[in-house]
């Protein structure tokens, strides 16, 4: 619990202040740089906006350089600019650097005191106004929770907004310290229609994004393919025209993905080199630091083998073998990898757990970007490579079709999975929505024989709350009787 009043040492308030005055320079501007507050606001933005009034402490989690302090300053301008809100009513501190830990054994009390006392000049204990206070990279702290927890029972008018690169620390803050105080949100790199719109700015493709989205739902509601082939049509009519740009996009999009700081970087070898920059900051920033992991060469080595094989269904013991450490250790590392974003995993669709966690599962390096920099294939010959392009589009639309999960029944890890016959045909991904499952196989050519899809064929048939499927394919829209057929650009549009 916090106390009310602090007595911070005068140098070190000095210190405390120089530091603040420099991280939060709309206080005498009264604007917030526009290199920090870049004018692109994606979607995430006006979530987080429709926040700001919110009691809870809202946390924005995901991984590193996708943009989550650049969505924080864009939310302060919003403040400052078109709420009227007094600049000096709103704070910012990352603790990405140690510098502040060296100055005080308890930064964010002195951070609030001397804020308090020398911006605001009046105590918190008396705030009449709401004060905003937004916590970059929070869990650099030790015990941040509890003393969050502490300053939000008080009840006094602040609202805090934290961010971090990893889930683990916010989750366990979300269920220990912080239980019904905190709203975690995921927030990841540009998903295709903000990257679409970070270039084109078309009202049209934010259109089609939604009437998509609301069409799959009413389809699914009432087991109707018509209403979702109804849509696809006019979308596709609507946007037909720019059709080759919207390619032209996709190709860049399947070899760098959309982290905002690449993207308008048109050198690949930049971005190449770039994205191995944030594996390196991910892995010797947060994993060893959160995890205290010992073998950081066996992870990189599993890390690699994962990228190489994405979207393949992996044994644990295969892996362990091959890196010569024990299974459990396997288990242990990709747990990790998955906290902090780099891997997603599907387990075999069935209503018995035992049958889910009996069979393997298949494993996704989750940025198609960050995985085609770890397997040196970041250029334009892997669109030509049509074996290793395939297991891009497959990680793709599974990592799109998880955003697709959230925005339809949102939660804060969307689960999917995918399903195999005993013979072994597969179906590559099974989307839940509702507990209806819709299977989507991604076959990334030009033509869909049915011989190709006899696993898909099999799902459809066997599974009876199933409503309708969905093969994706580069460019062919046509409806069967059980299930669509969307290119892949269209697809993606619709998550």
């Amino acid at each position: 619990m916090p106390f009310i009043t602090f007595m911070v040492d005068t140098i070190v308030e000095q210190k405390i202040l120089r530091l603040l005055s420099e991280q939060n320079p709309w206080w005498v501007t009264k604007e917030v740089p526009e290199y920090l507050a870049k004018p692109f606001r994606r979607r995430d933005f006006y979530i987080y906006r429709d926040k700001l009034e919110e009691a809870d402490i809202t946390a924005i989690v995901g991984p590193r350089q996708i943009g989550k302090t650049t969505v924080m300053y864009q939310l302060i301008q919003y403040l400052v600019h078109e709420t009227g809100v007094d600049p000096k009513r709103i704070m910012y501190n990352s603790f990405d650097y140690p510098y502040l830990t060296t100055l005080t054994e308890t930064p964010i009390n002195d951070l609030l005191d001397v804020f308090s006392s020398q911006i605001l000049r009046e105590p918190t204990q008396e705030l009449e106004d709401k004060v905003y206070v937004f916590f970059d990279e929070i869990c650099k702290l030790e015990e941040w929770s509890r003393v969050l927890k502490g300053w939000f029972d008080l009840k006094y008018p602040l609202k805090f907004m934290i961010s971090d690169s990893s889930s683990s620390d916010i989750l366990r803050g979300s269920s220990e310290s912080l239980v019904g105080r905190i709203n975690p949100n995921i927030m990841l790199s540009l998903k295709f229609v903000d990257y679409l719109n970070y270039f084109e700015g078309r009202e049209e493709i934010n259109k089609v994004n939604w009437d998509l989205r609301n069409s799959l739902q009413l389809a699914i509601d009432d087991d109707d393919i018509d209403i979702l082939f109804k849509e696809l049509k006019l979308a596709f009519s609507k946007l037909v025209h720019v059709e080759k740009t919207i390619q032209l996009h996709l190709q860049q999009y399947l070899l760098k993905d959309g982290y905002p700081e690449l993207l308008d970087n048109d050198n690949l070898a930049s971005c190449r080199q770039k994205l191995r920059d944030y594996l390196t900051l991910t892995i010797y920033k947060d994993l060893m630091r959160v995890f205290n992991l010992r073998d950081p060469k066996a992870l990189e080595e599993l890390m690699t083998l994962v990228a190489a094989e994405t979207s393949q269904r992996m044994e644990y013991s295969n892996l362990a073998d091959s890196l010569s450490i024990k299974r459990d250790t396997v288990s242990k590392y990709l747990d990790h990898l998955e906290m902090v974003f780099l891997i997603s995993r599907e387990e075999f669709y069935s209503k018995s757990r035992k049958s889910r966690i009996k069979k393997s599962k298949k494993i996704y390096f989750c940025n198609v970007g960050l995985r085609n920099a770890l397997t040196g294939v970041l250029s334009d010959s892997l669109l030509k490579d049509y074996q290793e392009l395939g297991k891009v589009v497959e990680t793709l639309v599974h990592e799109h079709s998880k955003r697709l999960k959230f925005c339809l029944e949102p939660g804060i890890e969307p689960q999917l999975y995918y399903w195999k016959t005993n013979t072994g045909e597969e179906v590559d991904i099974v989307l839940e929505v509702k507990k209806k499952p819709i299977p989507i196989e991604v076959k990334y050519r030009d033509d869909v024989p049915d011989n190709i899809l006899k696993g898909f064929n099999a799902f459809l048939k066997s599974k009876k709350k199933c409503p309708f499927g969905i093969v994706v394919t580069r460019n062919v829209l046509k409806r069967r009787e059980d299930f669509v057929i969307i290119p892949l650009w269209l697809f993606l549009l619709m998550c």
